[in-house]
């Protein structure tokens, strides 16, 4: 049995943690032996051992000691490949293979990234054998900015396991009712981290813009929290003041505005699945995302996107096909695009159904891991 050891020692839990987690199930499905380096007691750590993935935790600090004992658990557990997906993580996982020619380290990218052209990253990422981001224009970026020849940079959509998210119309109910939303009121969802660049605000003014005749029965739900510290003392709030802030801003706008039983408020919730199942329309207002997981897994669920203009969005969204876009940050053109979703169940169903068709060709599971093993078996 092939093994390979992944790396994602991040507290966070959002789509980065997600699909490398998901990943690493689904290698395991595959008949790979999977281990995990995590942080003891994370999200990351929970969602594995629901799996019965096996979990390391690497020593705080990177040092000849942790580095050495790496080197031991590589060797315990014959690993074939390292695989990191938090970039922090690329640093132990170089350095335990100084002198080792045999195993193979790659790192995937997920969000944007800085200039890496230094001595010090140029030696760290001399090992790196392979970097995959789903990412067209990263791809193109990276080969300026990371000290790695273009030919190691390769483009691996992200996949989704539709059976996983086809809507569940039992779920769809029990939720909608727990919110007081009526079987014929439109719900106008979202889900993203409460931080000030997701657009949480952006999405919550756009209610005061929806057109007054469809006001009536439409109600938007905002699935998501402020984005966790990485470290948390006692009686100490676990989220980032500044993204706390910004949820009490949404909730003092709502309450000003008067809209507390229309902006409805769910906070995290791991059924994506459910909720998904629960909205008519999905909106993403992310100012500059460079490829959306939770897109993926709405459009896979049927629904018509709305989206911010920038970022992947414009490579997932065909406008007038599969969702409509609208300009960033800009309330009132998001409420007119939502408004002709509400106003028409015949394109929501049509740009719905086109959306999952989308997910079918591009972002298979099944192709993606085949095309990742294949990068592991080379």
């Amino acid at each position: 049995m092939r093994s390979c050891l992944h790396f994602c020692t991040s507290d966070s839990w959002g789509g980065l943690e997600l699909y490398s987690c998901t990943l690493m199930a689904e290698l395991k499905q595959a008949g790979w032996a999977v281990t995990a380096a995590c942080r003891p007691g994370s999200n990351v750590e929970r969602f594995l051992h629901e799996r019965e993935i096996p979990t390391i935790h690497l020593a705080g600090s990177v040092g000849p000691s942790s580095i050495l004992a790496l080197k031991k658990i590589l060797r315990q557990k014959s690993v074939d490949v390292l695989h990191v997906h938090f970039h922090k993580d690329i640093w132990p996982a170089s350095l335990s293979l100084l002198g080792d020619g045999s195993r193979k380290l790659f790192l995937s990218i997920y969000m944007g990234v800085s200039n890496k052209t230094d001595p010090l990253h140029r030696f760290i990422y001399k090992r790196v054998d392979g970097i995959f981001t789903s990412s067209e224009e990263l791809v193109r970026k990276l080969g300026r900015v990371y000290p790695v020849p273009a030919s190691k940079i390769h483009y691996l959509p992200y996949g989704r396991d539709l059976r996983q998210r086809n809507p569940d119309d039992s779920k769809r109910e029990r939720i909608r009712s727990l919110y007081g939303v009526s079987p014929d009121e439109i719900l106008v969802g979202t889900m993203v981290r409460i931080d000030p660049g997701k657009g949480a605000m952006d999405f919550a003014r756009g209610y005061s813009y929806i057109d007054p005749e469809l006001r009536g029965k439409t109600k938007f739900l905002i699935v998501g929290e402020p984005t966790r510290k990485g470290r948390v003392k006692p009686d100490e709030s676990p989220f980032e003041p500044r993204c706390e802030a910004y949820l009490q801003d949404i909730e003092a706008f709502i309450a000003a505005e008067g809209f507390s039983q229309k902006i409805l408020l769910a906070g995290f919730q791991p059924d994506l699945a459910g909720y998904l199942s629960a909205m008519d329309v999905f909106v993403f207002p992310s100012r500059n995302e460079l490829y959306s997981l939770v897109v993926l897994d709405a459009m896979a669920a049927g629904l018509p996107v709305v989206a911010s203009r920038a970022g992947g969005n414009l490579r997932q969204i065909e406008e007038g096909k599969n969702g409509l876009l609208y300009n960033v940050a800009d309330s009132r053109d998001a409420a007119q695009k939502i408004s002709t979703y509400v106003a028409s169940g015949d394109l929501r169903r049509l740009h719905g159904a086109a959306a999952r068709s989308f997910v079918e060709h591009e972002h298979d599971m099944r192709q993606s891991l085949s095309r990742l093993l294949g990068f592991y078996e080379r």
